[in-house]
């Protein structure tokens, strides 16, 4: 009796073994098929964001020739309020302003010019 109880569950364990071969093997599909889903994902995200990306990117290179038109707009507004405080407030620079513009000099004093060439 004790080998016909043996044979049997060999015959259990190679029934078994094949159960949990395909059982493993619908495992693993199951599994790669979930990576192959989620890397499908992945991409459909990416290939809806890459657009809007490529938007921001140009916003954000718009932006930052604004910011120096701008920065360059308030450094000429910073020069302008200067000169013009000076004309109303220092008479030596309102001196210097005026012999400058009406070309005119004192007795004995050398007057040099130089002049920078105008870019278009």
């Amino acid at each position: 009796m004790a080998r016909k109880q043996t044979s049997r569950i060999r015959r259990r364990s190679y029934a078994d073994d094949r159960m949990m071969s395909r059982t493993l093997f619908l495992k693993r599909l199951n599994v790669f098929a979930f990576y192959l889903l989620l890397i499908i994902a992945c991409g459909g995200v990416i290939a809806k964001c890459l657009p809007e990306f490529r938007k921001l990117q140009n916003a954000e290179e718009e932006l930052a020739l604004v910011q120096a038109n701008e920065a360059a707009i308030n450094a000429q507004y910073d020069q302008q309020l200067r000169e013009y405080r000076a004309l109303e407030q220092d008479p030596y620079y309102l001196e210097i302003y005026g012999r400058d513009r009406l070309d005119l000099h004192k007795e004995g004093e050398r007057v040099f010019r130089f002049s920078r060439e105008r870019m278009p």
